[in-house]
């Protein structure tokens, strides 16, 4: 059986089950529909329903009122005409919406959809012989008042796993089947994908593909906006592969749709029938909605809080697989195990210590109680779990430090915000975010992109500002109840240095002809020398009040190459005219005060 691969989509902003759509007046334009279904491909086999599901589609479309084009196996050239045709026809108040089944793939980080011409002998020939699908969605956004766009695409495309061995090798993978973050500009988007992150959506096995056909027959159900729709459509395909697959969407409609209210839903022959709906239970619906919330974040550390709270049910398990899709490759599928939690819960030996106390207290036998976790304790653990009907893993979670009346770390220690600064809605972090200095720190700063994180229990905000003088970095510091960025030792500095390395937008460059050297100026930090001090090297000091007990200065650093150059950011140059991009920063140098830089580090206590 063939399969169709989902295309990747962004858990780092709007991917939400269940969202909103938007509600069309009878004078709100057209609704216009381009369909396109690949079959028949040159090198990458036949995916036997892909055109009928088309087909199926476009009839059904016709019958909700939309002037639907079919094309069905269309090569590069002739998908790219169809493209550019529908969108000329689109009109500012009308409704598009593009349906694609087919081969697709993603390519560092970008999905493009594929005609049947397709022969990808290289990653050079991918621009030519795909079509990217963020330049379709931002054709519709920018054309559309709402786009709706329906993937039914194979993740086991033969020519992605050709390239990804050809060009990259085997264990490297730049075309993979894995889905790569896309983000919608429009306040009228909705983007529907055939199963979930890590899952394969199905051809199917008898003329029509699991997706496809609960699409048609649930989407025109009298009454039903798109997102209660939706849902019926991940039941229905759920049930029909016996949860291998899950659909899911990434909305950011602001109010609702329907395809049809009155008009009887038209269904491919042989087609599940409709089932109601079940109830939820408030647990459900709260895990509904910090789903939702954890979508629209889209970081690892949310996705991280999510899965800790959310520990079971089908929104823990998207949870767990998005996080799988979006972690680091160091750490992915590792942070979210059972003694990598436990880890973060418990970093000492004294509260460990107090975990196997309390188990001797309620009867359990640990041996002695050293702070090691060994066979006696974590069978220990394994009982009282047993006992009160946890999980019997053997690792301490939140729930079972709770039962045994154990304080836990609820700091986050090392868990980033992203690797690049964003900005963030806070009332999307509330209820997941634990650590309620972030909230505070992130409404200060709602007009700036960040990424944070916490170390040795305090919170670090990298800032991205564009070009910012020292004056202007202190003042933002102080408005935050924060302060610049006081370094105490080799750890500290590295964690603060990893916050705004991935991002070069943190940077200014450039050449120096008077040393010969490419600099690379990063963030300001709350290093100051005292005028009075001996320069360049005497007298420095913290803003926080601390004195200097460690330094990472740049080779030959602090020079005093102007007068007044009493600040410290961070700084590393190379000799002759380089590009340093792949240059990590994590030494300092002294700037003064007309020198800008690309941001700041806050640290708040």
């Amino acid at each position: 059986m063939e399969c169709r691969a989902k295309l990747g989509f962004s858990v780092l902003s709007l991917l939400l089950l269940l969202a909103p759509g938007f509600a069309l007046a009878e004078n709100a334009g057209k609704r216009m529909a381009l369909v396109v279904g690949m079959s028949d491909y040159a090198v990458a086999g036949t995916l036997p329903n892909a055109a009928r599901d088309a087909e199926a589609f476009s009839d059904f479309l016709k019958s909700q009122g939309f002037e639907a084009e079919l094309v069905v196996n269309a090569d590069r050239r002739h998908f790219a005409e169809a493209l550019s045709r529908f969108s000329r026809n689109i009109g500012p108040e009308d409704t598009a919406l593009f349906y694609f089944a087919g081969h697709g793939m993603q390519l560092r980080g970008e999905n493009f959809l594929i005609g049947t011409d397709a022969r990808l002998e290289s990653e050079f020939d991918v621009p030519a012989e795909t079509v990217a699908l963020t330049e379709i969605i931002n054709a519709l956004e920018k054309r559309a008042r709402i786009s709706l766009v329906f993937l039914d695409a194979c993740r086991n495309n033969p020519l992605a796993n050709k390239l990804n061995v050809d060009v990259d090798g085997a264990t490297r993978g730049i075309a993979t089947r894995g889905l790569a973050p896309i983000e919608t500009q429009g306040s009228g988007t909705l983007v529907a994908f055939a199963a979930a992150p890590g899952q394969v959506a199905a051809d199917g096995t008898d003329g029509h593909s699991p997706f496809t056909r609960a699409l048609i027959a649930n989407l025109s159900g009298a009454g039903l906006e798109v997102g209660t729709a939706f849902k019926r459509v991940v039941r229905d395909v759920r049930k029909d592969t016996g949860g291998k697959q899950s659909p899911q969407i990434l909305s950011s409609l602001s109010l609702e749709f329907y395809f049809g209210q009155e008009q009887a839903a038209p269904r491919i022959e042989a087609a599940a029938p409709a089932l109601p709906v079940p109830a939820e239970d408030p647990d459900a619906l709260e895990a509904e909605r910090d789903f939702k919330k954890a979508l629209r974040v889209g970081t690892p550390r949310i996705w991280h809080f999510f899965v800790e709270k959310h520990r079971s049910g089908e929104y823990a398990d998207l949870g767990r697989q998005t996080l799988a899709q979006i972690e680091p490759a160091a750490v992915r599928n590792q942070s979210h195990l059972p003694q990598s939690v436990e880890a973060r819960l418990l970093p000492d030996k004294d509260r460990r210590r107090n975990v196997q106390l309390a188990l001797v207290a309620k009867g359990f036998t640990v041996g002695t109680a050293d702070g090691v976790f060994g066979g006696l304790t974590r069978e220990a653990i394994k009982l009282f779990q047993s006992t009160e009907r946890q999980p019997a893993s053997g690792f301490i979670t939140e729930r079972t430090a709770e039962s045994l009346g154990i304080a836990v770390n609820d700091s986050a220690e090392g868990l980033y915000s992203a690797p690049k600064a964003r900005r963030y809605d806070v009332a999307n972090l509330e209820g997941l975010e634990p650590d309620k200095r972030v909230l505070e720190a992130l409404t200060c700063l709602r007009h700036f992109d960040t990424v944070y994180g916490v170390f040795g229990g305090h919170l670090y905000v990298a800032v991205r500002t564009g070009t910012i003088l020292a004056v202007y970095a202190r003042g933002i510091a102080s408005g935050c109840g924060a302060h610049l960025a006081a370094i105490s030792s080799e750890e500290e500095n590295a964690f603060v240095a990893s916050l705004f390395n991935a991002d070069q937008s943190f940077f200014q460059v450039g050449y120096d002809p008077r040393g010969n050297v490419s600099y690379k100026m990063g963030p300001w930090i709350g290093l100051t020398q005292d005028p009075q001090g001996k320069e360049p090297k005497g007298g420095w000091r913290w803003d926080n009040g601390s004195g200097m007990t460690y330094t990472k200065w740049f080779a030959d650093m602090p020079n005093e190459d102007k007068k007044g150059d009493d600040i410290g950011m961070y700084y590393a140059h190379r000799r002759g005219k380089v590009d340093t991009k792949s240059v990590y920063v994590d030494t300092w140098d002294d700037m003064g005060p007309t020198d800008g830089t690309g941001g700041l580090i806050l640290e708040f206590e």
